[in-house]
């Protein structure tokens, strides 16, 4: 009797394991479809090469990420590396979007004059100042640390060094997170002192 409910169990976790597996690949099979479909219509009318190549970079998320959990679900113990080459695309694809958005600005320049051209009527965001124009506050306690941003050159300079910053920072983990696997002492989610996770 024992070994009928172990048999039975095994096949059951099987059998939702498979199901998961072609539910999840026809999923991402439409989304590399669909993705693929976009990316090469983007290409095909490559009319402003400024926006557009950001465009193609977060778009290509679709596929990175639909891939790496199918395969994540198919072999299990190749997660870790497809998780890093996630980790790596996803701090692209950031620095992509904020490029794009700068792009559909006209480039830095127009950006930053655009930022500097702004009255805290025009914003109407609960950061700014009511007492200044073009400054952008902080939050208490964050207030009592750092100072006010002038909208313009300043604040176009913090947020790209932060995005920038933010990729470095996301690839480093990724790969620290692999050398701590290699070593054996990686624990995702895990919060022991022996343990190492990012």
């Amino acid at each position: 009797m024992e070994s009928f409910l172990i048999t039975t169990a095994g096949e059951k976790s099987t059998n939702l394991h498979t199901w998961a597996l072609f539910i999840g690949g026809i999923s991402a099979l439409i989304a590399l479809l669909l993705s693929t479909l976009l990316i090469l219509q983007h290409l095909r009318a490559y009319n402003n090469p400024a926006e557009q190549k950001w465009i193609v970079g977060v778009l290509f998320m679709v596929p990175v990420y639909a891939s790496e959990s199918v395969l994540s679900l198919w072999y299990p113990r190749f997660s870790m590396e497809c998780d890093i080459l996630r980790n790596c695309y996803e701090a692209f694809a950031l620095y992509s979007f904020g490029n794009y958005l700068v792009a559909c600005l006209g480039g830095e320049d127009r950006t930053i004059e655009y930022l500097k051209s702004q009255s805290s009527k025009e914003l109407n965001a609960p950061l700014l100042n009511q007492n200044k124009k073009n400054v952008v506050g902080h939050p208490f306690p964050l207030n009592l640390i750092i100072r006010p941003w002038d909208l313009g050159q300043e604040f176009y300079r913090v947020s790209k060094f932060g995005i920038v910053q933010y990729m470095i920072l996301k690839a480093f983990c990724a790969f620290l997170a692999l050398v701590l696997q290699l070593c054996g002492i990686y624990g995702d989610g895990e919060f022991k002192w022996y343990y190492g996770g990012c």
